[in-house]
């Protein structure tokens, strides 16, 4: 166990430093992209967005789950793997290929004919990499996946901000994603190989993946389903409402999917290959997964909260006057983001490790069509009726993900709610400390200052209620970093 134990805490420190660099970086490239594009551009990169993620999903097809879930593979299934994700990959990319223009036509956005034609060049180089991911992943190898990841973040955001300030527009976003998954693509594959993650030979046989198809479906199918979902919101803004107004409603969403990204990946590579690893031993799963909830609800719900209270004030000051109706996305979203953070990360993640992939698919399908419906009928109402369809929707997934993922676990819902109690609680004096202080102050401080007195009234408030009440998750979290080999 001290050796599973250390891996993980390797795992998360090493991810966490990706996803640390990941974030500022993006959020950064945010900053500059809200400067040198329209709402108009935003709308193209929302698009792009969507037929990158489902590329890459149909792809993955559910194989890297299956992967790191079962306990050995044989060098014929693994030889089978890749040469199916090899075949798929350059079917991926020629379909992108093929469809750029009636997509563009469809949506009425024309450069994006050129936009996919490049993109699908990027789709079959990352389509390479996913099986060499899957292993890397499986055998606890975070700190070369990590590292990989950085040089990729760092190149890509370069490269297009270079390009964007230069005056490219969203053809800079496009080169420099495509240069950028090369890359990487061509260093995990070298990396998977020179590691032997696994053994491979000239080999196929279609019997040989049926385990795997068997698992990845429900994967594929709920994640495709989540992809779609995801950003539906977003293609029936633009077919009722317009492309500026879908702009606006993209920059804010995406803003928070970026700060999400700082605390999904410190977990989310790790957490599934984790609880497949304690998938035998109920009680031990339920430990970690109790404590790792803990720990996420710990940075998560101040921080969010935080960017509620605060969004009328950071948005103009940072990204511009002209994303000022991008506010209520911001101070809504925020917590909804949350929820889906505990729904995904956690709950889903411990469905796949018991191999119960069928019952995420389940609930993602029923919430998510029944959220597309509400959304087709009550749409053209305004911008106002989409954001609270959406707060319903994410509510409504989280518990019944919770509930699904208890049936597994050695303690109730209940109890598993009576965790966050104490945090929740320190949150909400912050919140309180914050408020008080916006009200006021407000009318007298300049916005610049005012946000500075937030930011460092909330952090002290909240640290420093956290370090008198809280002193068992503090003395865990550093046990956990600084002394992984005890238990």
């Amino acid at each position: 166990m001290n050796s599973l134990r250390e891996s993980a805490v390797t795992g998360v420190k090493w991810t966490a430093i990706s996803a640390t660099f990941a974030t500022v970086t993006a959020l950064l490239f945010q900053l500059i992209k809200a400067r040198y594009l329209t709402p108009e551009d935003f709308a193209y990169l929302s698009i792009l967005m969507i037929i990158i993620g489902l590329s890459r999903n149909l792809e993955v097809a559910g194989f890297n789950q299956g992967i790191i879930q079962r306990d050995v593979i044989t060098t014929e299934e693994a030889s089978s793997l890749l040469v199916f994700n090899l075949f798929f990959s350059l079917f991926a990319s020629a379909v992108i290929y093929f469809i750029s223009a009636p997509v563009a036509g469809f949506f009425e956005l024309y450069r994006l004919d050129h936009y996919l034609k490049i993109i699908s060049l990027a789709v079959f180089f990352q389509g390479l990499s996913h099986l060499f991911i899957a292993f890397l992943e499986k055998h606890f190898y975070f700190r070369f996946i990590s590292m990989v990841q950085i040089m990729r973040q760092f190149f890509f955001v370069s490269l297009a901000t270079a390009l964007i300030v230069l005056g490219w527009g969203v053809m800079g976003f496009v080169l420099g994603h495509t240069a950028a998954t090369i890359l990487s693509a061509s260093l995990f594959v070298i990396g998977g190989l020179k590691n032997r993650v696994t053994p491979l030979k000239l080999y196929f046989r279609i019997d040989d993946l049926r385990p795997f198809i068997k698992f990845g479906i429900f994967v594929t199918g709920r994640q495709t389903m989540n992809i779609i979902t995801k950003q539906i919101d977003e293609l029936i803004i633009l077919h009722f409402l317009g492309p500026e107004i879908m702009g606006v409603y993209f920059f804010g969403k995406n803003m928070l999917e970026r700060l999400r990204q700082l605390l999904n990946m410190s977990y989310l590579r790790l957490v599934f290959p984790l609880l497949s690893k304690l998938k035998h031993d109920q009680a031990r799963l339920s430990e970690v997964y109790y404590k790792m909830s803990r720990y996420l609800f710990l940075i998560a719900f101040p921080l969010f909260i935080g960017v509620s209270l605060t969004a009328h004030l950071f948005v103009p000051l940072i990204f511009g006057e002209q994303w000022n109706d991008s506010i209520i996305i911001f101070q809504v979203f925020s917590i909804t983001t949350m929820l889906k953070m505990f729904a995904g990360i956690l709950a889903g993640n411990l469905l796949y490790s018991v191999n119960r992939p069928g019952t995420v698919l389940w609930i993602d399908m029923a919430t998510d069509l029944i959220y597309i419906a509400a959304l087709m009928a009550f749409a053209p109402w305004g911008i106002e009726m989409v954001i609270f369809l959406y707060v319903i929707y994410q509510t409504i997934k989280f518990f019944a993900m919770q509930i699904a993922a208890h049936r597994h676990l050695s303690f109730n819902l209940f109890d598993y709610f009576s965790n966050f109690k104490q945090p929740a609680g320190l949150t909400l004096v912050m919140g309180g400390v914050v408020g008080g202080l916006l009200y006021a102050a407000g009318p007298w401080l300049d916005p610049v200052f005012l946000l500075a007195a937030c930011i460092g009234a909330g952090a002290i408030s909240y640290l420093g209620l956290t370090w008198l009440f809280d002193q068992k998750s503090i003395k865990e979290i550093k046990k956990m970093a600084f002394k992984p080999g005890q238990e």
